[in-house]
């Protein structure tokens, strides 16, 4: 009896054996073994190189290379982010990194003394930014460089979308009435809201169509526009300005949601079972032919701020066009933010995506304080993925 139960044993230990190798690729793909990097791809050092397709290097320093800007790049998967300086020769250098697509900004600001220099005019609002090649791939089967081309860029955009809030509260079953978008004015002057658009940015889903790839327009069929005739609205400097789908107080139907009954523009569908609060001026619908009220994505969506006239925005077919070039801001958020295939805005406008916010979890995206002397500004390289943080509770109004 003894034999035969060591015998038992031996064979239950080889069948364990057997068991545990078997499932060892498993666990590998569980774990992602293969996207891990070897010590010979963490020790490659890659240099990118900025280059000036302005002039303004060429004529101050005789090449073209962009000396002493700043770079910043994020690793799409990790999330990683490196800051890096250029040298004299616009090189800017990087190791210990996986082989991944990085996000990249790139910003080198004109001094006024450089700018008396380039035409006799000596202002501090111009710089040279990456405006097209927002996103690079870095790995030893690419090369160890990469060069990215920059171009003139005057100012920033006066006002920029600050705060959405999208996803709906916890513990409140299917409530969702509580969005809202917040825009903010970066200057140290008063801007008008007058007509400016709030404009979702349309994508045919069911069709696997995405317009973000259109370099003239932004597509659209919900367009949205401040009341006002040109100076009814003003925006103060350091103005934060809510406009709610719902003007009420949230919490009374839902208690973890936010009081909105004091937001400064509200939504309202006047041809729908919607609600109005009469001490809230609305929002002008331009075009949105369904839903029974202002609808935004609760885990992805794009929204673009624009000055385009409404009366000059082109129809096309069941859409309507807007002007790229009367984009003042734009903002991308998708359920996985590193899924930036799945993007419907224009990459130019928005090279990123934040987001990463389940239905029903009561937070929200707000872009990042830059500096705060003499005021806040809020950081804007055109990249939601570095742009934006993400709040555990929206903070209508006011900064968290």
């Amino acid at each position: 009896m003894k034999t035969n139960k060591t015998r038992l044993s031996d064979k239950c230990l080889f069948y364990l054996f057997i068991f545990i190798i078997s499932a060892i690729p498993l666990s590998c793909n569980i774990l992602n073994i293969d996207n891990i990097p070897t010590s010979a791809e963490r020790g490659t050092k890659y240099k990118i190189i900025l280059k000036d397709d302005s002039g303004y290097m060429t004529t101050l320093f005789g090449s073209n290379l962009v000396r002493n800007a700043e770079i910043m790049i994020k690793s799409n998967m990790q999330g990683t982010e490196y800051n890096l300086t250029t040298d004299s020769n616009g090189v800017a250098e990087v190791s210990g990194i996986i082989s991944d697509d990085y996000l990249v900004t790139a910003n080198r600001k004109m001094l006024p003394g450089e700018m008396k220099i380039i035409n006799g005019v000596s202002r501090g609002d111009i710089k040279l930014t990456n405006t097209n090649e927002r996103i690079i791939r870095l790995g030893p089967a690419i090369g160890n460089e990469v060069t990215i081309h920059m171009e003139m860029v005057i100012g920033s955009s006066p006002i920029v979308i600050s705060e959405i809030y999208a996803c709906g509260p916890p513990g409140s079953g299917l409530y969702y009435h509580d969005k809202y978008v917040e825009v903010y004015n970066q200057t140290d002057t008063v801007q008008y809201l007058d007509g400016l658009l709030v404009v979702e940015v349309f994508a045919n889903y069911s069709l696997g169509i995405r317009y973000g790839n259109d370099p003239d327009y932004v597509h659209s069929k919900n367009i949205w526009k401040f009341p006002g005739s040109g100076k009814d609205y003003p925006i103060n400097p350091g103005q934060f300005v809510v406009c709610a789908e719902d003007a009420i107080d949230h919490r009374i139907n839902a208690p973890n949601s936010v009081d909105l009954s004091h937001a400064d523009f509200e939504f309202y569908k006047d041809d729908a079972p919607d609600v109005d609060n009469p001490n809230v001026p609305n929002m002008l619908r331009v075009y949105q032919p369904y839903g029974n009220d202002w609808l935004i994505g609760g885990e992805g969506d794009a929204l673009v701020i624009s000055n385009c006239p409404s009366d000059s925005i082109i129809p096309s077919g069941d859409q309507f066009l807007i002007p790229i070039k009367s984009v003042l801001d734009g903002v991308e958020y998708l359920k996985d933010p590193t899924r930036l295939d799945l993007k419907i805005m224009n990459s130019a406008i928005d090279a990123g995506a934040t987001g990463s916010i389940q239905f029903y979890t009561g937070k929200s995206m707000e872009r990042k304080s830059s500096t705060i002397t003499p005021r806040r500004i809020l950081k804007d390289d055109n990249n939601s993925s570095v742009d934006f943080d993400i709040l555990e509770h929206p903070t209508p109004d006011k900064y968290h």
